[in-house]
């Protein structure tokens, strides 16, 4: 039987300040697919690694997958199913919490403010090559918090090395340390300076970039399932904590991680860490952003036609049709 025709229709996402260390960009290529009744989210990150959106989906013509394609595919077999059904593929699922994606391009004190009145329990920020930059916003971070135990997640996606990670862990006080919660990618992944790291410092690594040959030296393992399915991630690290994440895409990518994040804590249970599902508000809003919602970390499905939502958005888009080989 050949193979189902692809539609697909191309987005812009953009952002008022730089999402993480690795990249400058402001705007953000990517494409919904619709094959049959189902809908997925190909969003790639070439910084790390990905080919850029036209490859992308001039391979997908070819039946040749990505890691992203593949997994925007799953997405779109998956939707497709529930919306035939006339169900959400959230009905009787709990989205896991999440922490607060800080946006640099957006004044502090109303995130602040949103924080506090929404009870939050957690903030993540991109820490920056700079160390005492990073600092004083943890600090800012900590007063801000009026004697809340806010945690603190910071995500240097790598930009450091091993010697200015020590130099960023002495530099912080030790009223500070005491909210750390984790700390994502310090510097790329060597297993014994991570070890050592966890042992001097006393701190969470989480581990992102090289999960597969990861062996030691962190405590938890990020996922983001528009990449890899969760499930072949906690085999290979029995034992430790998920922390699910969008890849800061597309709200229908956005919720196909938010699927997965609730499905992982069904079978899983408390493997499952604080996710990092929450990231609509880091982009200019648009039709589908606007319907999300995430107080105090919860984040509320959209339910418009089922599977994972947005039915009558999807419906009004310009879809062009992928061709075939």
């Amino acid at each position: 039987m050949p193979p189902a025709p692809i539609d697909v229709h191309r987005y812009q996402l953009r952002s008022g300040a730089a999402l993480n260390s690795a990249s400058h960009r402001r705007c953000f290529e990517g494409a919904l697919i619709r094959v049959g009744s189902g809908y997925g989210c190909v969003h790639p990150w070439p910084e790390f690694g990905d080919a850029p959106i036209e490859e992308q989906l001039s391979l997908l013509v070819r039946d040749i997958t990505t890691p992203v394609t593949a997994m925007a595919l799953r997405c779109a077999q998956l939707d497709g199913a529930a919306r035939e059904s006339g169900v959400s593929l959230f009905a009787g699922l709990e989205i896991p919490r999440s922490h607060y994606s800080w946006s640099f391009a957006q004044p502090a004190e109303p995130q602040f403010q949103r924080l506090l009145t929404e009870g939050w329990t957690a903030l993540k920020a991109k820490g920056s090559a700079n160390s005492g930059e990073t600092l004083r916003f943890l600090e800012n971070c900590v007063s801000a918090g009026k004697d809340r135990e806010l945690k603190l997640r910071v995500d240097f996606n790598g930009c450091l090395d091993a010697p200015g990670f020590s130099q960023f862990m002495e530099l912080m006080p030790p009223h500070l340390s005491q909210h750390l919660d984790l700390i994502e990618d310090p510097f790329p992944y060597d297993a014994g300076l991570w070890q050592q790291a966890q042992m001097r410092w006393n701190v969470r690594l989480a581990l992102d970039k090289g999960w597969t040959d990861g062996t030691t030296g962190f405590s938890a393992v990020v996922v983001k399932p528009a990449r890899r399915d969760w499930r072949t991630v906690a085999l290979k690290h029995p034992g430790l904590p998920l922390i699910l994440t969008s890849a800061m895409d597309h709200a229908i990518g956005q919720m196909f991680a938010a699927y997965e994040a609730a499905t992982a804590k069904t079978e899983i249970g408390d493997r499952i860490d604080l996710c990092g599902l929450c990231t609509q508000h880091l982009f200019e809003p648009d039709g589908f952003f606007e319907r999300l919602k995430s107080p105090g970390g919860h984040l509320l499905p959209d339910l418009h036609g089922g599977g994972l939502g947005f039915g009558d958005l999807l419906e009004r888009l310009p879809w062009q049709r992928l061709p075939s080989c």
